[in-house]
């Protein structure tokens, strides 16, 4: 299979460069933007993909809109090596490693204001994931890469659109058209209040009805901002956000001998209409550039963010296994949860450019800090519902003997300065090093047992990296890079003698090439190694102990073209082969990373106006490998691989654009995640959605 996708990939490069050629005589009347997009997130600073010696997606607004994506999961089966694997914020896969919310920034910054869903796309310009570790810049964090979100600011022209998506399913046996439906309407006005104030305001209000059965979101999101230019060198943003997500908890199937083909059918949920999963957060954005001179900047950004999440539901348990499946029944438990987080952040740099031995240097000093405070109340939290509930035919309700359970606080400082100094050594050859000491004190407290005692954890990390980049000429480019990042372990997790456990370590060896024709062509391969060390495994004890290793190698592949004005493709390939290579899992595959990864997304506008409007199609491919729910062999399920079809159709007229989009032509039942064998996520049957905006 995984040499089929290569050829088809392959195939495709093949026939989209015979067409280009003849697609070249044409009359253009429906140009295209590029989707290519340099990225400012790697050292942040503005630096050419030329200069960078790692390897960054970035997606572009404009191929957000053509996907319809209205989360920001929905872009995730079209970038390249990204996986998305649950159902909450931080359920990303990136180079066979799971993220968490560390590792999703906002404009640079720390923090979201959602947890339960993935944040919206209406106040986001481009989406920056940078692969690998990335502490030296950012700080602790997992070592897959980081996932960057890149929000609209105000604009001095003034602009208004009023947006509204209409979607439904067509899928039988699961749900009919018109069956459930949602409808998303979004307000985004922005331009001049004075000649140096801008404003931007935007609002978004859904409301979702899920194929699964009696499972509905209702949310709002708000997203005001100010942007003051004080002078030709000075510009302050302050912008905030503010999202209320209510939705309906859903554990997704299970199965019977850990065997997929048992699940039943997808609209078969197993949790009470009642039960619910809701967030609410607010967040404030501050950021200060000043330029001192032209070759000397400062910049000050700060994030704040207060979040609430609350689950209520009888949650998926164990599985049952019967005299034969039909009988297979789920254990469900009682759990009522309130989540609290403050999230506090700074992070401040100068960047100098000067010449040092007769040769470039672009120096970036940092200082950054972090508070963050965490409050997890398990209000009900154990009590086992009975009776169980049948795998085909679920009866709801039972009881179940509520106890509430301990409540934990958790403190965070974090404080840590970086280096970094790209110097251009020659016109075409460039070296980037790094280096960064963080020290972090977590304080936890048991404010209900039961749970550990109260202690305090205090580490200090040293990460650093190196890389260099030659550009053979004006087109092709090498590079090599090797980079660390650091994660300290929760001060919950002690060893067997109640001593708190090693900070995580990673580093990252990477090589690889660069074709930058122009905007219009660039493709990239990597090759990368990651090893995650001090791997946190259960203890004879019943505590902790460092003996896991994770080594995840792979190969990355993507291509963006515009063979002609009218007429573009993305296309990325990613192999990767993730186990334990000490440890009590030592040769068992990382649950959750499948070998192989692909896409292929296109659209051609027809080259000739349409009743005076502008008409455009898209075809996209996404292939995603097998995976395996858990890394235990004893626990796991594998999931099949599976390959869906997405077309979309754009017509534009005047300040009218229309589009209508189709998420999995072929109504292919497949499962994009899940958990040992009794939480498994199914990913969404045949839908349709229809868009409709209007400019002012």
């Amino acid at each position: 299979m995984k040499i089929k996708i290569a050829r088809s990939l392959a195939a495709l490069l093949l026939a989209n460069t015979l067409c280009a050629e003849e697609l070249n005589t044409v009359v253009v009347e429906g140009a295209q933007e590029s989707y290519f997009e340099e990225s400012s997130s790697s050292m942040k600073v503005e630096s050419s993909d030329r200069e960078i010696p790692y390897t960054v997606s970035v997606t572009k607004g404009r191929l957000i809109e053509d996907l319809q994506a209205q989360k920001i999961e929905d872009t995730f089966d079209y970038t390249t090596g990204v996986t998305k694997v649950g159902k909450n914020a931080d359920a990303i896969m990136i180079r066979g490693f799971d993220i968490d919310l560390e590792n999703i920034k906002v404009n640079g910054m720390p923090g979201l204001i959602s947890r339960m869903g993935s944040p919206s796309t209406a106040n986001v310009e481009r989406i920056e994931v940078v692969k690998g570790p990335t502490s030296v810049l950012y700080g602790l964090m997992e070592p897959g890469g980081l996932v960057n979100i890149v929000t609209k600011r105000p604009q001095s022209k003034q602009k208004t659109t009023f947006e509204t998506s209409l979607q439904t399913y067509m899928s039988n046996g699961v749900s009919g058209f018109g069956e459930d439906n949602g409808v998303t309407t979004t307000l985004d006005t922005t331009g001049p209040i004075t000649e140096n104030l801008f404003y931007r305001f935007i609002a978004v209000g859904e409301k979702l009805n899920s194929y699964r059965e009696n499972v509905d979101f209702e949310n709002i999101h708000i997203y005001p901002s100010i942007l003051w230019n004080a002078s030709d060198n000075t510009s302050l943003l302050v912008a905030l956000e503010y999202g209320h997500e209510d939705g309906s908890a859903d554990d997704g199937l299970f199965v019977a001998n850990h065997d997929i083909s048992t699940a039943a059918n997808l609209d078969i949920v197993y949790q009470e209409e009642g039960d619910f999963d809701n967030d609410e957060g607010i967040g404030l954005d501050i950021n200060l550039d000043h330029f001192i001179d032209d070759n000397l900047f400062v910049n000050f950004d700060w994030r704040s963010v207060f979040h609430t999440d609350d689950r209520k539901l009888f949650e998926n348990k164990s599985v049952n296994q019967g005299a034969t499946v039909s009988d297979t029944t789920l254990t469900r438990r009682s759990r009522h949860q309130f989540n609290k987080r403050d999230w506090h952040s700074f992070d401040t740099n100068l960047n100098l450019d000067t010449i040092i031995a007769d040769m470039k240097h672009n120096l970036t000093l940092g200082l950054a800090g972090t508070y963050r405070k965490t409050d997890f109340d398990r209000i009900t939290m154990g009590g086992d519902v009975t009776p169980n509930i049948g795998i085909y035919n679920p009866v709801h309700g039972g009881t179940s003997v509520n106890t509430q359970k301990n409540r934990r606080k958790t403190e965070y400082f974090s404080s840590g300065v970086y280096l970094q100094d790209k110097i251009s050594i020659t016109d075409k050859l460039t070296f980037v090093g790094s280096s960064r000491v963080d020290k972090t004190k977590i304080d936890f407290e048991c404010l209900r047992g039961p749970c550990i005692e109260n202690t305090t954890k205090t580490s200090t990390d040293f990460v650093g990296s190196i890389g260099t980049i030659y550009n053979i000429n004006d087109i092709f480019s090498i590079y090599g890079s090797f980079g660390q990042s650091y994660d300290p372990s929760s001060a919950e997790r002690v060893d067997d003698f109640g001593n708190p456990l090693d900070t995580e370590k990673s580093k990252q060896y990477e090589i690889g090439t660069k074709i930058n024709l122009s905007k219009e062509f660039n493709t990239g391969i990597s090759l990368y190694k990651i090893n995650k060390e001090n791997v946190a495994e259960s203890s004879a004890g019943g505590n902790y102990e460092l003996t896991g290793e994770v080594e995840s190698k792979g190969i990355e592949l993507e291509v963006q073209w515009l063979p002609t004005s009218n007429w573009q493709f993305k296309s990325g390939y990613a192999y990767n082969k993730a186990e334990y290579v000490s440890g009590k899992s030592v040769g068992n595959t990382q649950a959750l990373t499948p070998e192989v990864t692909a896409y292929l997304f296109t659209r051609y506008n027809i080259p000739q106006k349409i009743y005076d409007g502008r008409l455009g199609l898209s075809t996209g491919l996404t292939y995603r490998d097998e995976i395996y729910t858990s890394s235990s062999e004893s626990t796991r399920v594998q999931l099949p691989s599976y390959t869906r079809v997405d077309i979309g159709a754009y017509y534009s007229i005047n300040d009218w654009d229309f589009s209508l989009n189709i998420e999995n032509l072929a109504d292919k039942k497949y499962y994009e995640s899940g958990r040992a064998d009794n939480r498994i996520y199914s990913g969404e049957p045949r839908k349709l959605t229809i868009n409709i905006k209007r400019t002012f």
